[in-house]
């Protein structure tokens, strides 16, 4: 089975560069096709204005009512010829040709294959093309008008209301053309060049803004973990990079923090397991270094075998943990009444609270949750030992399990002394004591707390702790069992 390759997404700068100089580039032709489409409107309204003019003179002529017909077409002849690029064409209302310029054709049998001019702005403009309107009298080697732009103007009434005459005008218009295809090139050669110096334009002006994402990359790699206390400041790029920056900040912080608990974590099992082997070592050279008694001798081992006993308790623990950590701690789901499951809980310490002249007192009522019974009374039975622990004596340990949102909280709170704020939140780490001395007194292996947070984030709940300097809680959330 062959698995396809996911092709890699373009690059930022591609990106940036290809949108920004298309949109420059198109914006370029835009401008161009706005300017050519001006000079051809403005072509086309000065070639109408021509031709009105030119028309305006022959109407003055042919509506003289004083000099016959006759007459007045030898003086339309004489005015027409005095216009080198122009073509006139003239019909009565019967449609008889009465006049048409010397050297040219007739215009009518062309208005057929003639083309509406859109760039015109009234009607009956016409644009013809093709070499089939030459007209004489061109010099050597110069070549005959092939564009025109005619008009079709009725000129003169008759009294049923038709037009007497109607007029043909045709204008040369090669040198506008000309003109308008020469502005075209030059602007093609003019946007193909701005086009290049878009494109490089761009892909300079992309790369210097860039360069903020590039210098906080090279600290990026400059950070090792040798020196994960380095921060970027975020006052220092660009707003864009801000969130950025504020986000591996928090990154960093948090890869801080979990080499500084590897880092200790050594130290820490070092710590717990040299003293039972100290132990062990320590006793059985003092039982070596002279004849014992055989009640002696056992006396020693009861003792060697408490401190495997811890030791072996220690290693347990460690396994649970490693369990959660790689979710592989999957609790029995079972309905539970908390009620009864603190109940058995203070059956199993009211030797040692008698011992300890501590009392223990229940407040709540039942509250049904879902999950594992053992791993529950564990958890509970660690938070109880260690606020017994820190109980004064003639005091009392107060668990209370009461219901709140669809959950079921279960408070372990017990008077002592306050601990600070800024060890609240590293109670429930692996090894992590309050005294910095890290003496052991009996208190435990210093794990507890850390297997209290795994079993309840295994039944989906939460932990927490609060201080003030009566009374320490330990708060443990749960979802309650759906009824």
């Amino acid at each position: 089975m062959t698995i396809k390759r996911l092709q890699r997404p373009f690059s930022l700068a591609t990106r940036l560069t290809f949108f920004i100089s298309l949109a420059t580039i198109a914006s370029f032709f835009a401008f161009a096709w706005i300017m050519i489409h001006s000079v051809k409107v403005h072509f086309a309204e000065q070639d109408i204005n021509d031709l009105r003019e030119i028309s305006t003179t022959l109407e003055r002529i042919l509506n003289h009512p004083d000099e016959p017909e006759s007459r007045r077409l030898e003086t339309l002849k004489n005015v027409v010829a005095g216009y080198s690029n122009v073509i006139i064409s003239l019909e009565d209302a019967n449609q008889k040709a009465l006049f048409h310029s010397p050297g040219a054709p007739d215009l009518r049998p062309f208005i057929a294959s003639a083309t509406p001019d859109k760039n015109a702005q009234r009607n009956n403009v016409f644009l013809l093309s093709g070499p089939t309107l030459n007209t004489e009298g061109h010099a050597h080697g110069q070549k005959p008008p092939s564009s025109w732009r005619m008009i079709r103007l009725p000129i003169g009434q008759l009294p049923d209301g038709k037009a007497a005459y109607t007029l043909y005008m045709a204008l040369s218009i090669d040198f506008h053309l000309h003109y308008i295809n020469d502005l075209k090139n030059k602007l093609i050669m003019s946007a193909s060049l701005i086009s290049m110096m878009i494109i490089f334009i761009v892909l300079f002006a992309v790369y210097k803004g860039h360069e903020p994402i590039r210098n906080v990359s090279r600290r990026i790699q400059n950070i090792t973990s040798k020196d994960l206390d380095v921060r970027l400041d975020p006052q220092a790029v660009p707003i864009e990079l801000e969130q950025l920056v504020e986000s591996f900040n928090h990154m960093i912080e948090r890869i801080e923090d979990v080499f500084k608990r590897q880092s200790n974590f050594s130290a820490d099992i070092a710590h717990e397991i040299r003293t039972p082997i100290t132990n062990l070592v320590t006793q059985t050279e003092i039982a070596l270094s002279l004849p014992r008694s055989q009640k002696e001798l056992e006396d020693v081992l009861y003792s060697n075998l408490e401190e495997f006993g811890r030791m072996s308790k220690m290693v347990s623990d460690m396994l649970f943990l490693a369990q959660a950590d790689n979710n592989q701690l999957i609790p029995e789901k079972t309905a539970l009444n908390l009620a009864d499951e603190v109940s058995k809980v203070f059956d199993f310490f009211e030797a040692w609270a008698e011992e300890r002249e501590v009392s223990l007192r229940f407040e709540g009522r039942a509250c049904w949750v879902s999950g594992d019974p053992l791993m529950l009374r564990r958890a509970m039975s660690n938070l109880l030992s260690n606020a017994m622990r820190y109980t004064p004596k003639g005091e009392s340990v107060v668990v209370r399990v009461k219901e709140a949102d669809e959950q079921v909280q279960i408070v372990v709170e017990n008077p002592g002394p306050q601990i600070a704020a800024e060890h609240l939140p590293r109670l429930f780490d692996r090894f992590y004591r309050v005294d910095p001395s890290r003496q052991r007194k009996g208190e435990g292996s210093g794990i507890g707390l850390a297997i209290v947070k795994s079993i309840v984030t295994a039944h989906q709940g939460k932990v927490s702790v609060t201080s003030d300097p009566r009374v320490t809680r330990f708060i443990l959330t749960l979802p309650k069992h759906a009824m």
